[in-house]
Protein backbone atom coordinates (compact mmCIF):
# COMPACT_ATOMS: atom_id res chain seq x y z
CA UNK A 1 0.00 0.00 0.00
CA UNK A 2 0.95 3.53 -0.76
CA UNK A 3 1.86 5.70 2.44
CA UNK A 4 1.40 8.95 0.36
CA UNK A 5 -1.35 11.31 1.74
CA UNK A 6 -4.64 11.37 -0.10
CA UNK A 7 -5.69 15.27 -1.24
CA UNK A 8 -8.22 16.40 1.20
CA UNK A 9 -9.87 18.23 -1.74
CA UNK A 10 -10.43 18.17 -5.29
CA UNK A 11 -7.86 18.81 -8.35
CA UNK A 12 -8.59 22.63 -9.47
CA UNK A 13 -9.10 21.07 -13.11
CA UNK A 14 -11.31 18.65 -11.62
CA UNK A 15 -13.46 21.92 -10.24
CA UNK A 16 -13.15 23.63 -13.75
CA UNK A 17 -14.01 20.49 -15.69
CA UNK A 18 -17.66 19.79 -13.55
CA UNK A 19 -18.53 23.72 -13.54
CA UNK A 20 -20.78 24.41 -16.21
CA UNK A 21 -19.70 27.82 -18.32
CA UNK A 22 -23.70 28.64 -18.75
CA UNK A 23 -24.43 27.79 -15.09
CA UNK A 24 -21.63 29.98 -14.04
CA UNK A 25 -22.29 33.01 -16.35
CA UNK A 26 -26.30 32.85 -15.23
CA UNK A 27 -24.92 33.19 -11.49
CA UNK A 28 -22.58 35.47 -12.08
CA UNK A 29 -25.09 37.67 -13.90
CA UNK A 30 -27.53 37.11 -10.98
CA UNK A 31 -24.91 37.61 -7.98
CA UNK A 32 -24.14 41.12 -10.34
CA UNK A 33 -27.63 41.88 -10.37
CA UNK A 34 -27.66 41.43 -6.37
CA UNK A 35 -24.22 43.50 -5.76
CA UNK A 36 -26.16 46.31 -8.07
CA UNK A 37 -29.44 46.42 -5.59
CA UNK A 38 -27.13 46.92 -2.83
CA UNK A 39 -25.13 49.66 -4.36
CA UNK A 40 -21.84 47.87 -4.97
CA UNK A 41 -19.69 48.27 -7.50
CA UNK A 42 -20.03 45.58 -10.02
CA UNK A 43 -19.38 44.56 -14.15
CA UNK A 44 -21.94 46.52 -16.38
CA UNK A 45 -25.20 44.17 -17.32
CA UNK A 46 -23.64 43.69 -20.99
CA UNK A 47 -20.56 44.59 -21.92
CA UNK A 48 -18.86 47.67 -23.47
CA UNK A 49 -17.90 47.40 -27.03
CA UNK A 50 -16.42 49.41 -29.48
CA UNK A 51 -17.98 50.57 -33.21
CA UNK A 52 -15.66 50.50 -36.15
CA UNK A 53 -15.95 54.54 -36.68
CA UNK A 54 -15.43 55.58 -33.16
CA UNK A 55 -11.46 56.49 -32.52
CA UNK A 56 -8.80 55.43 -30.54
CA UNK A 57 -9.53 58.82 -27.57
CA UNK A 58 -13.23 57.04 -27.46
CA UNK A 59 -11.21 53.07 -27.35
CA UNK A 60 -8.98 54.64 -24.37
CA UNK A 61 -11.67 56.33 -22.90
CA UNK A 62 -14.19 53.28 -22.48
CA UNK A 63 -11.36 50.82 -21.50
CA UNK A 64 -9.95 53.23 -18.82
CA UNK A 65 -13.47 53.63 -17.53
CA UNK A 66 -13.95 50.28 -17.28
CA UNK A 67 -11.10 48.59 -16.21
CA UNK A 68 -10.54 46.81 -18.71
CA UNK A 69 -7.58 45.26 -21.23
CA UNK A 70 -9.70 44.91 -24.30
CA UNK A 71 -13.28 45.20 -25.79
CA UNK A 72 -15.35 43.81 -28.76
CA UNK A 73 -15.10 45.58 -31.93
CA UNK A 74 -18.01 45.46 -34.00
CA UNK A 75 -19.84 46.97 -37.30
CA UNK A 76 -22.85 48.55 -36.49
CA UNK A 77 -25.97 47.62 -38.96
CA UNK A 78 -27.92 50.26 -40.26
CA UNK A 79 -30.60 49.93 -38.00
CA UNK A 80 -27.94 51.16 -35.53
CA UNK A 81 -28.86 48.36 -32.72
CA UNK A 82 -27.48 45.41 -34.32
CA UNK A 83 -24.28 44.86 -35.09
CA UNK A 84 -21.27 42.31 -36.14
CA UNK A 85 -18.74 40.83 -33.67
CA UNK A 86 -15.35 41.76 -35.78
CA UNK A 87 -12.50 41.01 -33.31
CA UNK A 88 -10.82 42.08 -29.91
CA UNK A 89 -9.25 45.34 -29.88
CA UNK A 90 -6.76 45.94 -26.85
CA UNK A 91 -4.48 48.28 -25.28
CA UNK A 92 -1.57 46.51 -27.06
CA UNK A 93 -3.19 46.95 -30.18
CA UNK A 94 -3.85 50.63 -29.14
CA UNK A 95 0.36 50.51 -28.14
CA UNK A 96 1.07 49.22 -31.53
CA UNK A 97 -0.80 51.26 -33.73
CA UNK A 98 0.88 54.21 -31.76
CA UNK A 99 4.16 53.22 -32.53
CA UNK A 100 3.49 52.16 -36.13
CA UNK A 101 2.59 55.88 -36.91
CA UNK A 102 5.65 56.90 -34.58
CA UNK A 103 7.90 55.02 -36.98
CA UNK A 104 6.97 57.39 -39.78
CA UNK A 105 7.81 60.40 -37.75
CA UNK A 106 11.62 61.51 -38.50
CA UNK A 107 11.32 63.88 -35.53
CA UNK A 108 10.38 61.78 -33.12
CA UNK A 109 13.36 59.29 -33.49
CA UNK A 110 15.62 58.51 -30.29
CA UNK A 111 17.98 60.81 -31.84
CA UNK A 112 16.32 63.71 -31.20
CA UNK A 113 16.52 66.32 -28.05
CA UNK A 114 13.92 65.41 -25.24
CA UNK A 115 12.05 68.75 -26.39
CA UNK A 116 11.87 68.19 -29.95
CA UNK A 117 10.75 64.28 -29.43
CA UNK A 118 7.67 65.43 -26.74
CA UNK A 119 6.78 67.96 -29.20
CA UNK A 120 6.37 65.07 -31.86
CA UNK A 121 5.08 62.42 -30.14
CA UNK A 122 2.83 65.23 -28.83
CA UNK A 123 1.61 65.88 -32.60
CA UNK A 124 1.58 62.29 -33.70
CA UNK A 125 -0.42 61.55 -30.63
CA UNK A 126 -3.19 64.14 -31.25
CA UNK A 127 -3.99 62.84 -34.54
CA UNK A 128 -3.86 59.09 -33.86
CA UNK A 129 -6.36 60.01 -30.45
CA UNK A 130 -8.91 60.86 -33.72
CA UNK A 131 -7.71 57.76 -35.67
CA UNK A 132 -11.18 55.56 -36.43
CA UNK A 133 -11.01 51.64 -34.88
CA UNK A 134 -10.92 50.54 -38.42
CA UNK A 135 -7.85 52.00 -38.86
CA UNK A 136 -6.16 49.97 -35.61
CA UNK A 137 -4.75 47.07 -36.29
CA UNK A 138 -5.87 43.93 -33.65
CA UNK A 139 -3.82 40.96 -33.17
CA UNK A 140 -7.10 39.59 -31.92
CA UNK A 141 -6.29 39.00 -28.21
CA UNK A 142 -9.52 36.91 -27.73
CA UNK A 143 -12.13 34.26 -29.54
CA UNK A 144 -15.98 34.26 -29.46
CA UNK A 145 -18.25 30.93 -28.95
CA UNK A 146 -22.18 30.88 -29.35
CA UNK A 147 -24.06 31.07 -26.31
CA UNK A 148 -26.13 28.19 -26.80
CA UNK A 149 -22.78 26.28 -26.94
CA UNK A 150 -21.98 27.33 -23.40
CA UNK A 151 -24.95 24.70 -22.57
CA UNK A 152 -22.71 21.97 -23.24
CA UNK A 153 -19.61 23.26 -22.19
CA UNK A 154 -17.67 23.27 -18.71
CA UNK A 155 -15.39 25.62 -17.30
CA UNK A 156 -12.88 23.22 -18.20
CA UNK A 157 -13.47 23.18 -21.95
CA UNK A 158 -13.63 26.91 -22.03
CA UNK A 159 -10.13 27.09 -20.82
CA UNK A 160 -8.70 24.79 -23.59
CA UNK A 161 -11.09 25.42 -26.72
CA UNK A 162 -11.64 29.42 -26.09
CA UNK A 163 -7.89 30.29 -23.97
CA UNK A 164 -6.17 27.32 -25.52
CA UNK A 165 -4.38 26.75 -22.10
CA UNK A 166 -3.97 22.87 -22.03
CA UNK A 167 -3.40 22.73 -25.57
CA UNK A 168 -0.34 20.77 -27.09
CA UNK A 169 2.92 22.87 -26.06
CA UNK A 170 0.54 25.41 -24.03
CA UNK A 171 0.49 23.37 -20.85
CA UNK A 172 3.81 24.22 -19.51
CA UNK A 173 4.31 27.25 -17.18
CA UNK A 174 6.58 29.46 -19.22
CA UNK A 175 5.69 28.32 -22.42
CA UNK A 176 6.27 30.96 -24.59
CA UNK A 177 2.96 29.43 -26.60
CA UNK A 178 1.72 30.44 -23.67
CA UNK A 179 1.98 34.69 -24.69
CA UNK A 180 0.28 33.51 -27.63
CA UNK A 181 -3.04 32.15 -26.09
CA UNK A 182 -6.20 34.51 -25.95
CA UNK A 183 -6.72 36.34 -23.14
CA UNK A 184 -10.47 36.27 -23.27
CA UNK A 185 -13.50 35.26 -25.04
CA UNK A 186 -16.82 36.90 -25.97
CA UNK A 187 -19.77 35.19 -25.55
CA UNK A 188 -22.83 35.83 -28.43
CA UNK A 189 -26.52 35.15 -28.63
CA UNK A 190 -28.50 33.87 -31.56
CA UNK A 191 -28.81 37.88 -32.46
CA UNK A 192 -24.83 38.60 -32.71
CA UNK A 193 -24.88 40.49 -29.64
CA UNK A 194 -22.28 40.06 -26.96
CA UNK A 195 -23.56 39.33 -23.93
CA UNK A 196 -21.07 38.20 -21.91
CA UNK A 197 -16.84 38.07 -21.27
CA UNK A 198 -14.92 35.97 -19.37
CA UNK A 199 -10.92 36.50 -18.79
CA UNK A 200 -8.10 34.32 -18.22
CA UNK A 201 -8.44 36.05 -14.64
CA UNK A 202 -12.31 35.44 -13.99
CA UNK A 203 -11.23 31.82 -14.07
CA UNK A 204 -8.37 32.27 -11.61
CA UNK A 205 -10.67 33.99 -9.01
CA UNK A 206 -12.96 31.12 -9.63
CA UNK A 207 -10.54 28.85 -8.34
CA UNK A 208 -8.96 31.52 -5.89
CA UNK A 209 -12.69 31.99 -4.92
CA UNK A 210 -13.47 28.28 -4.31
CA UNK A 211 -9.79 27.60 -2.59
CA UNK A 212 -11.39 25.85 0.71
CA UNK A 213 -12.88 22.84 -2.03
CA UNK A 214 -9.40 22.35 -3.11
CA UNK A 215 -6.34 20.01 -3.09
CA UNK A 216 -3.81 22.14 -0.82
CA UNK A 217 -1.00 20.61 -1.55
CA UNK A 218 -1.46 22.15 -4.74
CA UNK A 219 -2.52 25.58 -3.64
CA UNK A 220 0.71 25.43 -1.45
CA UNK A 221 3.38 24.60 -3.77
CA UNK A 222 5.51 27.14 -4.37
CA UNK A 223 6.34 28.83 -7.11
CA UNK A 224 9.79 27.48 -7.13
CA UNK A 225 8.52 23.81 -7.27
CA UNK A 226 5.79 24.18 -9.69
CA UNK A 227 8.70 26.08 -11.98
CA UNK A 228 7.12 29.17 -12.30
CA UNK A 229 8.72 32.55 -12.76
CA UNK A 230 12.26 30.46 -13.67
CA UNK A 231 13.94 32.61 -16.68
CA UNK A 232 13.15 30.51 -19.53
CA UNK A 233 10.35 30.52 -21.85
CA UNK A 234 8.85 33.52 -20.24
CA UNK A 235 12.34 34.96 -19.56
CA UNK A 236 12.26 38.69 -17.58
CA UNK A 237 12.40 41.54 -19.98
CA UNK A 238 13.80 44.74 -17.70
CA UNK A 239 14.56 48.45 -18.92
CA UNK A 240 16.64 51.45 -16.59
CA UNK A 241 14.49 53.98 -15.08
CA UNK A 242 15.69 56.37 -17.31
CA UNK A 243 14.73 55.10 -20.39
CA UNK A 244 12.11 57.25 -22.46
CA UNK A 245 8.18 55.22 -21.78
CA UNK A 246 8.35 55.06 -25.99
CA UNK A 247 11.27 53.30 -25.99
CA UNK A 248 9.94 51.12 -23.25
CA UNK A 249 7.00 49.94 -25.52
CA UNK A 250 9.48 49.16 -28.33
CA UNK A 251 11.06 47.36 -25.86
CA UNK A 252 7.80 45.37 -25.53
CA UNK A 253 7.13 44.74 -29.16
CA UNK A 254 10.36 43.50 -29.82
CA UNK A 255 10.22 41.31 -27.02
CA UNK A 256 6.43 39.92 -27.80
CA UNK A 257 5.69 40.96 -23.87
CA UNK A 258 2.96 42.84 -22.44
CA UNK A 259 4.79 44.56 -19.92
CA UNK A 260 8.92 45.24 -18.84
CA UNK A 261 10.67 45.03 -15.16
CA UNK A 262 11.60 48.58 -14.62
CA UNK A 263 15.42 48.38 -12.48
CA UNK A 264 17.66 51.02 -11.19
CA UNK A 265 20.55 51.58 -13.36
CA UNK A 266 23.31 50.92 -10.63
CA UNK A 267 22.01 47.92 -8.69
CA UNK A 268 19.13 45.89 -11.03
CA UNK A 269 16.85 46.25 -8.44
CA UNK A 270 13.33 46.00 -9.63
CA UNK A 271 11.83 49.37 -8.68
CA UNK A 272 8.66 49.98 -10.79
CA UNK A 273 6.47 47.99 -13.77
CA UNK A 274 5.38 49.67 -17.13
CA UNK A 275 2.80 47.37 -18.69
CA UNK A 276 0.72 47.90 -22.26
CA UNK A 277 -2.86 49.32 -19.98
CA UNK A 278 -0.69 52.31 -19.26
CA UNK A 279 -1.17 53.99 -22.09
CA UNK A 280 -4.50 54.42 -21.03
CA UNK A 281 -3.54 57.09 -18.45
CA UNK A 282 -2.87 59.62 -21.57
CA UNK A 283 -5.38 62.32 -22.99
CA UNK A 284 -5.24 62.84 -26.30
CA UNK A 285 -3.02 66.30 -26.14
CA UNK A 286 -0.15 64.52 -23.89
CA UNK A 287 1.26 61.82 -25.81
CA UNK A 288 4.76 64.38 -25.24
CA UNK A 289 5.01 62.60 -22.31
CA UNK A 290 6.10 59.35 -23.41
CA UNK A 291 9.47 61.15 -23.97
CA UNK A 292 10.36 61.04 -20.41
CA UNK A 293 11.93 58.82 -18.24
CA UNK A 294 10.01 56.13 -17.36
CA UNK A 295 10.82 56.72 -13.65
CA UNK A 296 9.61 60.36 -13.77
CA UNK A 297 6.04 59.23 -16.04
CA UNK A 298 5.60 56.02 -13.39
CA UNK A 299 5.73 58.88 -10.64
CA UNK A 300 3.31 61.47 -12.15
CA UNK A 301 1.17 58.39 -14.04
CA UNK A 302 0.16 57.08 -9.86
CA UNK A 303 -0.13 60.76 -8.78
CA UNK A 304 3.45 60.52 -6.87
CA UNK A 305 3.99 64.62 -6.58
CA UNK A 306 6.18 64.82 -4.03
CA UNK A 307 8.57 62.37 -4.54
CA UNK A 308 11.21 61.59 -1.58
CA UNK A 309 14.62 59.66 -1.62
CA UNK A 310 14.98 57.07 0.66
CA UNK A 311 17.70 58.28 3.47
CA UNK A 312 21.02 56.45 3.31
CA UNK A 313 20.85 54.29 6.09
CA UNK A 314 16.95 53.24 4.22
CA UNK A 315 19.66 52.39 0.77
CA UNK A 316 21.02 49.06 1.35
CA UNK A 317 19.97 47.84 -2.12
CA UNK A 318 20.44 51.39 -4.03
CA UNK A 319 23.36 53.03 -4.87
CA UNK A 320 24.22 56.39 -4.11
CA UNK A 321 24.63 57.20 -8.01
CA UNK A 322 20.64 56.22 -8.77
CA UNK A 323 18.61 58.53 -10.52
CA UNK A 324 16.38 60.31 -8.17
CA UNK A 325 13.16 58.88 -10.22
CA UNK A 326 14.81 55.46 -9.47
CA UNK A 327 14.98 56.17 -5.91
CA UNK A 328 11.98 57.56 -5.21
CA UNK A 329 10.16 54.54 -6.95
CA UNK A 330 11.94 52.04 -4.99
CA UNK A 331 10.83 54.17 -1.87
CA UNK A 332 7.22 53.51 -2.84
CA UNK A 333 7.71 49.82 -3.06
CA UNK A 334 4.56 47.57 -2.91
CA UNK A 335 2.46 50.42 -4.23
CA UNK A 336 3.77 50.24 -7.62
CA UNK A 337 4.96 47.03 -8.16
CA UNK A 338 3.71 43.11 -6.86
CA UNK A 339 6.80 41.05 -6.47
CA UNK A 340 7.29 37.35 -4.73
CA UNK A 341 10.13 35.60 -3.84
CA UNK A 342 10.48 32.10 -4.95
CA UNK A 343 9.43 30.53 -1.86
CA UNK A 344 6.03 32.01 -2.28
CA UNK A 345 3.01 29.50 -2.45
CA UNK A 346 0.31 29.23 -5.76
CA UNK A 347 -2.61 30.59 -3.16
CA UNK A 348 0.07 33.69 -1.96
CA UNK A 349 0.80 34.51 -5.65
CA UNK A 350 -3.14 34.78 -6.59
CA UNK A 351 -4.29 36.99 -3.47
CA UNK A 352 -1.58 39.03 -4.61
CA UNK A 353 -3.15 39.34 -8.00
CA UNK A 354 -6.66 39.42 -6.80
CA UNK A 355 -5.82 42.17 -4.17
CA UNK A 356 -3.44 44.47 -6.28
CA UNK A 357 -5.70 43.68 -9.54
CA UNK A 358 -2.76 43.03 -11.68
CA UNK A 359 -2.19 40.15 -13.89
CA UNK A 360 1.57 39.09 -13.03
CA UNK A 361 3.59 39.30 -10.42
CA UNK A 362 7.41 39.47 -10.55
CA UNK A 363 9.67 36.66 -8.68
CA UNK A 364 12.71 38.56 -6.79
CA UNK A 365 15.71 37.55 -5.58
CA UNK A 366 17.18 38.79 -1.55
CA UNK A 367 18.64 41.97 -3.77
CA UNK A 368 14.84 42.72 -5.36
CA UNK A 369 16.70 41.71 -8.29
CA UNK A 370 13.77 40.48 -11.17
CA UNK A 371 14.57 36.69 -12.14
CA UNK A 372 11.07 35.56 -13.33
CA UNK A 373 7.70 36.40 -13.74
CA UNK A 374 4.61 34.66 -13.04
CA UNK A 375 1.51 35.39 -15.45
CA UNK A 376 -2.02 34.01 -15.03
CA UNK A 377 -1.71 32.01 -18.22
CA UNK A 378 1.08 30.31 -16.27
CA UNK A 379 -1.23 29.82 -12.82
CA UNK A 380 -3.84 28.21 -14.91
CA UNK A 381 -1.60 26.05 -17.28
CA UNK A 382 0.46 24.92 -14.04
CA UNK A 383 -2.77 24.00 -11.62
CA UNK A 384 -6.02 24.39 -13.91
CA UNK A 385 -5.02 21.81 -16.66
CA UNK A 386 -5.45 17.88 -16.78
CA UNK A 387 -2.16 16.13 -17.38
CA UNK A 388 -2.03 13.32 -19.61
CA UNK A 389 -1.49 11.23 -16.80
CA UNK A 390 -5.00 11.93 -15.30
CA UNK A 391 -6.39 12.13 -18.56
CA UNK A 392 -8.40 14.62 -20.01
CA UNK A 393 -11.58 16.17 -18.60
CA UNK A 394 -14.97 16.06 -19.99
CA UNK A 395 -17.40 18.49 -20.41
CA UNK A 396 -20.09 16.59 -18.59
CA UNK A 397 -20.76 18.88 -15.42
CA UNK A 398 -24.31 19.91 -15.07
CA UNK A 399 -25.84 22.76 -14.03
CA UNK A 400 -27.50 21.48 -10.52
CA UNK A 401 -23.95 20.09 -9.74
CA UNK A 402 -21.67 23.14 -10.21
CA UNK A 403 -24.00 25.60 -8.96
CA UNK A 404 -24.25 23.71 -5.69
CA UNK A 405 -20.75 22.19 -5.34
CA UNK A 406 -18.91 25.63 -6.08
CA UNK A 407 -19.08 28.93 -5.42
CA UNK A 408 -19.41 31.93 -8.39
CA UNK A 409 -16.83 34.37 -8.39
CA UNK A 410 -17.56 37.80 -7.18
CA UNK A 411 -17.81 40.17 -10.17
CA UNK A 412 -15.45 43.16 -8.95
CA UNK A 413 -12.68 40.94 -8.13
CA UNK A 414 -11.14 41.75 -11.29
CA UNK A 415 -11.81 43.32 -14.52
CA UNK A 416 -13.41 40.44 -16.98
CA UNK A 417 -11.39 41.44 -20.10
Amino acid sequence: MSNSPTPEGEDPADLLDRTNLAAYLSARKQLAAENSTLGLPTRPVLPGVLRTDETVSKAMELLSSLRVQAAPLVAMHADNQHYDAQAFISCGDLVLGFLERVNSTATATRDANVLDRMAALTAVGQAYSKTPLVEVRSRWDGTGVWSTATEDMSLADALRRCMHIGEEHRDEPGSPMLRQCPHRFAVIDASGMVVDIVAQSDLAMYLRRNTDLLDQTVMNATVQSMQLGAQGGRRVVSVNASTPVVDCFYEMERANVQAVAIIDENTDALVGNLSETDIMTLKSDAYGALALPVGEYLLHAHGITNPKVPDIVDRSLYNPDSTVFSAALANEGSKLVVTCEPTATIAEVMDAMHVKAVHRVWVVDDARRPIGVVALSDILAAIAVKKPSGGQGTSEGTIGKSTMHANVPTPTSQSSA
